[in-house]
């Protein structure tokens, strides 16, 4: 089985929190080491390299700790109207993290005499506000960049959904209005007129469905399962006319899925797609599956008796319907072929409950 499958995005906050931490870091640990030692830490080089260097260091170990915290939450609660529990539940770690850190220094410098320091319980306090200030700036800072490239990714997506929804309806209009199937289908429909007026009246009414279909699905997003099943009938009316017993087609759809939707002319690039690479022979028929699954699956699958000249095929039929379910943050559609049969699994979307 192939699977078309998105990448797994790795734990991150911002792809800015480098540059804060830049920013930020070294003024807070030269203010923090100002409570600590006074002027003097200005005054000596020496205190001010060595303790500089070292609250540094403590501080980018802090800031590390928090963008992992900060991470974590972000993939765990990454929805819209988590916002404020995740910013509330990260406030609440990064201060615990940071008085960790500045009770580490005080009482750290304190215990060792680094420098000569000796604690100041006054200025721990003081220190301990500021670090909760720094907290809220930090946090602030990185929840406006993640919110900044959610919102560009969120544009080029939609961008890019656009594109491929325009693709997809150029290619089934091209498979409609080519003039190979409109040739086959008023070839079809002129011998009916004269052999069977009825049968060639019923062709005709089939066929202006097809186009009002895709005259009327030009600019929606998806469609649901019971407009695709009745406009898929429609078009295989007029593949049936023309191929009569060489091919075939069973449905067994679930009625509970008949609001569900997908992508509009999936189901026509699907069948389009088996006709195209298939012999159909009254002998040995082509034979198309159209099936729901209990786990709200979509499935079309086709035995198969593959032509035996090679059949020009751009691919672009089942990338378009791979890419909308990317774009669209649905689960992969899977491909199997093992040699006797080939089918594609379409994952149906539920209806939206907001109207």
């Amino acid at each position: 089985m192939v699977v078309i499958s998105k990448f797994m995005k790795p734990l991150t906050y911002s792809k800015k929190e480098l540059l804060i931490m830049v920013l930020i870091m070294p003024p807070v640990a030269l203010l923090l080491n100002y409570f600590l030692f006074g002027m003097q830490y200005f005054l000596d080089a020496r205190i001010f390299l060595l303790s500089t260097l070292l609250t540094l260091s403590v501080l980018v170990l802090v800031y590390i700790s928090c963008g992992m915290v900060a991470a974590v939450l972000l993939n765990r609660y990454p929805k819209y109207n988590q916002t404020f529990k995740r910013i509330g539940l990260g406030l609440l770690a990064y201060v615990v993290i940071t008085v960790a850190a500045i009770t580490i220094i005080f009482l750290g410098y304190d215990y060792i005499g680094f420098l000569g320091y000796e604690i100041n319980w006054n200025t721990y306090l003081k220190v301990l506000m500021v670090g909760a200030l720094c907290n809220v700036l930090v946090t602030s800072l990185n929840e406006g960049a993640s919110f900044f490239e959610k919102w560009r990714i969120m544009v080029d997506e939609t961008e890019n959904l656009k594109k491929e929804n325009l693709q997809s309806q150029l290619e089934g209009l091209k498979g409609q209005v080519n003039p190979h199937f409109l040739f086959n289908s008023l070839n079809s429909l002129s011998s009916l007129i004269a052999d069977d007026p009825e049968k060639a009246e019923k062709f005709l009414d089939e066929m202006s469905k097809v186009y009002r279909y895709l005259l009327r699905n030009n600019e929606e997003g998806l469609a649901s399962l019971e407009k695709e099943m009745q406009f898929i009938q429609s078009y295989f009316h007029l593949l049936k006319t023309r191929y009569g017993e060489g091919l075939d087609l069973e449905i067994r759809i679930n009625e509970q899925f008949l609001n569900y939707c997908l992508p509009p002319l999936t189901l026509q690039m699907l069948v389009e797609n088996a006709v195209k690479h298939n012999m159909i022979l009254k002998d040995s028929p082509l034979q198309i599956l159209i099936m729901t699954t209990n786990s709200g699956k979509l499935v079309v699958t086709n035995n198969l008796q593959r032509k035996g000249r090679n059949i020009s095929s751009n691919k672009v039929g089942l990338s378009n319907i791979a890419k909308k379910y990317e774009l669209m943050k649905e689960e992969d559609i899977a491909v199997q072929d093992d040699g006797k049969e080939f089918s594609v699994a379409i994952p149906l979307i539920q209806p939206r409950r907001d109207a």
